[in-house]
């Protein structure tokens, strides 16, 4: 599913030399494995760094940016649900009074879930068609951002910001991010 996606996008990208998106919609279905990688050109700290896995106990794993945690480019989308095998991303985890966000992980546990749908973009630095998963929803409450944070240990992790969230923390802001789906970059 995911190198027909891919094919789609190299084939428009081929066509035209600026970013122009092809129009019909995606599936929320990915079957074949993928990675993330995170975009926001204005903080280069966390731009183009890809989503990796960090085992936090009981199973669970906590998304972080590379390098901290293990690469993760076998995750696939479930009915618009982050998975990877038995375990799927859910919005319920440390939440934070001092920036209104709430940790976005994995897990098999019942929590909220995170929806997304796969939509064409445009990747910041080359102009080139992309598959990106918008954000829709934390169970059924839609809106709000998937954002990224400083951790300790010089790690950043995946938070969620709800509609409306004015509040921000200026010594550690949750910069909102682009998430594009990719295959393993080429070693």
């Amino acid at each position: 599913m995911l190198t027909s996606i891919f094919k789609t996008v190299l084939s428009a990208a081929a066509v035209v030399s600026a970013c122009t998106p092809p129009t019909e919609p995606l599936s929320n279905n990915i079957t074949e494995g993928f990675g993330i990688q995170i975009q926001n050109a204005s903080v280069p700290i966390i731009h183009n760094r890809y989503i990796n896995l960090w085992s936090a106990g009981g199973g669970d794993q906590h998304l972080y940016l590379s390098p901290a945690g293990d690469s993760a480019f076998n995750l696939t989308l479930v009915n618009g649900v982050l998975s990877r095998g038995i375990i799927h991303a859910v919005i319920n985890g440390e939440y934070t009074a001092d920036d209104n966000t709430t940790k976005m992980f994995m897990t098999e546990r019942g929590d909220p879930k995170a929806f997304f749908q796969p939509v064409y973009g445009c990747n910041p630095d080359t102009d080139a068609v992309q598959v990106e998963l918008d954000f829709v929803s934390r169970a059924a409450v839609p809106g709000g951002f998937i954002c990224f944070r400083s951790a300790s240990g010089d790690r950043h992790e995946a938070r969620y910001s709800p509609p409306g969230n004015t509040v921000i923390r200026a010594d550690r802001p949750c910069y909102e991010v682009t998430l594009a789906a990719v295959l393993a970059p080429a070693a």
